[in-house]
Order: C-alpha cells, then sequence, then structure tokens
C-alpha cells in the first residue's frame, strides 16, 4: 500500500517553529528510511502519518490507523497480553526471530532495555499493521540484539517508516529515504548510503548553481549601474536648458533625436536592464543550499611522548551476581585506536574504569555514557564565561560536530547530544593525548554521527571508543578488545573473558 503525505503542517502549542511546513513525501511498500537532525520533525511526521496526530494543514491518504513504536520502552506496549496467548505459527516465529523468552512476556517490567524492546517490536509485528512505524528501534542496543531485530523487520511486508541512526540497518532495509530538515522533507530513492550519495550530490549542484546565479547577478548590476548612467548622461543632453537661447541649431539637433527616438533608447535598454536584474534576483533566491558545517579542523591534539599510556597487568574483576570478567596483559599506546565490543552487561564499562583509574588524567579527554543535568549546566555556564576568542575556538568544533553554535549559547538546557559535542570540544581544545568515549554514537542523530566521524579521523592523538555501531568502529579503530560472554547454569550470563584482535 502506498501511504501520500502532502503538503503537511504542524505546529507544537507554545512553539516559536513549525515542526513540519509544507512537507510532502510518498512512502511505498517495503521500509523508508526517515533521517534528519534532532528535532527536524521525523517523529511528527511519523505521527501524522500514523493518525496520532492531526496537521494543521495538509493531508495524508489513504488514512490508516499505523502502529508505532517510540523509542523508550518504559511504558509496556499495547498487546502484549494477547502476544503472551498467541501460539499462531506466525507468534512462534516471531518468539524465535527475536530470541524471547516465554517468561519475559510475564515480567515485562524487570527486564533489561533491549529485552523490553524486542518484546515491543514483536507486539507490533503480530499485530500485522498494514503501515509500522519504528522510532530509533536499536538505540542502547547491543550487536547482537540489533541483528535480531533487523531480521524481524526484514519479514515486514507491509509499508514501514523506520527513523534511526543506524546506517547498517538502514542499508539493509530500505529501498528509499525521506530527508527531513527545518519541518521539509525531500525522498530520494535507494539505501541510506546511496541515496545520501545523492543528495550530496544535489547540494554540490545546487551550490555551484546559487554560485553562478550570484557572479551573473553581480554582472547584470554592473551592467545595469552602467547603463542607468548612460541614461543620465543622455537625458541631461535631451535637455535644452544648458544651450543659449540663441541657439536654434542646438535646440533643432534635440528635437530631432526625440522624433527619431534614438536618444530615448539607451532609457529603454536601462529600464530592460533592470528587469533582467530582478528575475536574477528571482533565480538567486529559488536556489536554496541548507547550511551544513564542513571543513578540516586544525586540532591540537598531538600524541603523547611516552609510548605506552598504560599497561594493565592480566587479572580479573568482579561484575556481581556472582560473575567475573578476566582480562589478558592490556596496552594503550599512544597512537593506539581500541574499539571495546561486546553484549550489554558484559562488562565493558567496568573494564574501562579500571583502565581510566590507572591512566594519568593530564592530556585524557573523557565522554562518559550519561552526563547529569547539573554537570551539563555546569559545562554550559563555563563555556559562556570563556574569554570570546576561546569560546569561539571551542564553538567552531561543536559547529564541525555539526550543532549550531546559536542554538549552543542561546539556551539555557541542553540536548544529551549536544551536552557531549560540548564537553567533547572542551576536551579537544586542551591538547589531548588520549580521547575515550563510552557510547559516543548514543542520542546523536545519524548527520551528527558521521560529523563525529570525520573529527575523530581527523585527530592524531590515542583513541578508546565503547560502541556497538560497527560503521563507527571500523572507521575509527584498528585494535577491538572483544568481551565474549558465557552461559551460566540457569541460562544466565557467565563469566565473561577479553580477548584482543588487531
Amino acid at each position: 500500500m502506498f501511504v501520500s503525505a502532502r503538503h503537511l503542517t504542524y505546529t507544537y502549542d507554545g512553539a516559536d517553529a513549525l515542526a513540519l511546513d509544507d512537507a510532502s513525501a510518498v512512502f511505498a511498500p517495503g521500509w523508508t528510511g526517515v533521517v534528519g537532525p534532532n528535532g527536524a520533525g521525523k517523529s511528527t511526521l511519523l505521527k501524522i502519518v500514523c493518525g496520532m496526530l492531526e496537521p494543521q494543514k495538509g493531508s495524508v491518504s489513504p488514512q490508516v490507523a499505523g502502529s508505532f513504536c517510540a523509542q523508550s520502552t518504559d511504558v509496556a506496549p499495547t498487546g502484549l497480553e494477547e502476544f503472551s496467548y498467541d501460539y499462531r505459527p506466525e507468534a512462534v516465529r516471531l518468539r524465535y526471530l527475536l530470541g524471547i523468552d516465554d517468561a519475559w512476556l510475564w515480567r515485562y517490567d524487570t527486564l533489561s532495555h533491549g529485552e523490553c524492546k524486542r518484546i515491543q517490536i514483536a507486539c507490533a509485528l503480530a499485530a500485522d499493521p498494514v503501515l509500522l512505524a519504528l522510532d530509533e528501534p536499536t538505540n542502547h542496543l547491543d550487536a547482537e540484539t540489533r541483528e535480531l531485530v533487523a531480521r524481524a523487520l526484514a519479514e515486514y511486508r507491509g509499508t514501514g517508516l523506520l527513523v534511526s541512526h543506524d546506517r547498517a540497518l538502514l542499508d539493509g532495509l530500505v529501498s528509499s529515504c525521506v530527508f527531513v530538515d527545518r519541518g521539509r522533507a525531500v525522498t530520494v530513492p535507494g539505501t541510506y548510503s546511496q541515496a545520501k550519495e545523492q543528495l550530496d550530490l544535489r547540494r554540490q549542484t545546487a551550490v555551484e548553481e546559487r554560485s553562478h546565479a550570484r557572479r551573473e547577478l553581480a554582472r547584470l548590476k554592473t551592467e545595469s549601474n552602467r547603463r542607468d548612467g548612460v541614461a543620465a548622461r543622455s537625458a541631461a543632453r535631451r535637455s535644452a536648458r544648458h544651450l543659449d537661447r540663441h541657439d536654434h541649431d542646438g535646440r533643432a539637433k534635440i528635437k530631432l533625436a526625440i522624433y527619431s527616438g534614438q536618444d530615448g533608447k539607451t532609457g529603454r535598454l536601462s529600464s530592460q536592464m533592470g528587469k533582467k536584474v530582478e528575475r536574477a534576483e528571482k533565480r538567486m533566491a529559488e536556489v536554496r543550499v541548507a547550511k551544513v558545517y564542513e571543513g578540516a579542523l586544525d586540532l591540537e591534539a598531538e600524541p603523547a611522548a611516552r609510548t605506552v599510556l598504560v599497561r594493565c597487568e592480566a587479572g580479573s574483576l568482579t561484575l556481581g551476581e556472582g560473575r567475573m570478567l578476566h582480562h589478558p596483559q592490556l596496552y594503550v599506546g599512544n597512537t593506539d585506536r581500541i574499539g571495546l565490543v561486546g553484549r550489554n552487561g558484559a562488562g565493558k564499562s567496568t573494564l574501562l574504569a579500571e583502565v581510566l583509574r590507572q591512566m594519568p588524567e593530564e592530556g585524557m579527554v573523557y565522554v562518559p555514557q550519561e552526563i547529569g543535568s547539573d554537570r551539563a549546566r555546569a559545562l554550559l555556564a563555563s563555556v559562556k564565561a570563556l574569554a570570546p576568542a576561546e569560546r569561539g575556538r571551542l564553538l567552531s568544533i561543536v559547529a564541525r560536530l555539526d550543532s549550531p553554535p546559536a542554538r549552543i549559547l542561546e539556551g539555557d538546557d541542553l540536548s544529551p547530544g549536544e551536552v557531549r559535542k560540548l564537553l567533547l570540544a572542551q576536551g579537544l581544545t586542551g591538547r589531548p593525548h588520549l580521547i575515550v568515549m563510552d557510547e559516543p554514537t548514543n542520542h546523536l542523530d545519524i548527520r551528527s554521527v558521521e560529523a563525529l566521524q570525520d573529527v575523530l579521523a581527523d585527530c592524531p592523538c590515542a583513541l578508546m571508543l565503547v560502541s556497538h555501531d560497527e560503521r563507527f568502529l571500523d572507521a575509527l579503530t584498528a585494535t577491538r578488545w572483544v568481551f565474549d560472554v558465557g552461559r551460566a547454569e540457569g541460562r544466565g550470563l557467565g563469566d565473561t573473558h577479553v580477548r584482543v584482535e588487531l
């Protein structure tokens, strides 16, 4: 079933800006990616298409009650009880595809976010909706759970809308993408990577068209000014006020020029040039180019003078509930780029904390997975208090991470993604030798993830990243610390064993 959204406009109560501004898109059977920065209007678009919100302008055709899976799993999904009793072949297969234990269905409130997310998606798919919208279905999920979710979604045969910053998931599922920005929507066919390449090409073409239009407008204005001057001089010559009252020959020449129309030609040409300038200004206004913060940064980060930043002897750490983490001797060199990978609960953050405990704090930037509101407010206050030159340097890094500096300075509260960008930017201005980030892509939209990836790729110091984003790690790391988790009696998690992959 094709679903058409036409000229949608929506504003939330009390908001100054439009959430959607004359946005149009067509969703074909299969999966369509819905991509854009935080606050662009993606979730609003999904809710309107699913019939959960009524647009102030525009329409959706046909109007169907779509199923919407929110990013949060705090509330048990609609249909959980029905799915718990459902043993049709389709429901049993969903349990298999998503790795759902029957016992989970009766203790939803005790489950992890990843387990709840699997159940949420299973309940939505079990209802077999003709229209299904998912908002960040793999956020905070480990690689194993992401694969299970992707496998289940691949079997959906209705019309699906997928908001995600998971580039691998988008490339594996979608056949077209709707790019949403500042309330507007643009549809591009292909997987995310293919569609982004086409969108970048369109933008480059628009930049070239705008540059050409600007040059043409400047040329026409110069010519218009020249012709205005010629016309003014011609008008002065047509006046007889400067002639002696007895200069009959001069007056006769002026009258002849007026009768023949030759002397008024310059005025008409000047008027025509003015119209050309107006048309050029209109073309200039019609060529829209969205502002994108690009360009390399002159980062002051550098490798440490010492070759080995830290060495952890082989040992074991306690994880709780009788579980242990066993690791070999581990090194962090001054130019190493290390990715820590493993399922949720494997002990990555525990080992990272032990490594950081042995690491000299000088020259290290650490961006934790979650940053408290008090620390976020203190960080923002410290940035606002900086000297203009120092603040400008820091905000240039924030801009390169795809957050407009004006929005940072004008707000009193920052989003989690903006706080992480600001903390990283602050660290990058201090000549770091090592950058450590725990789940750096969480809370970031897909464009910000790509911007962060580009900035870290240009950074010459050592890097340690805890992440479930394989594409992000592939681009930035050369060594993996892999956390393998065994199974304990009773089907619970067992001990974790860490191995190093080069």
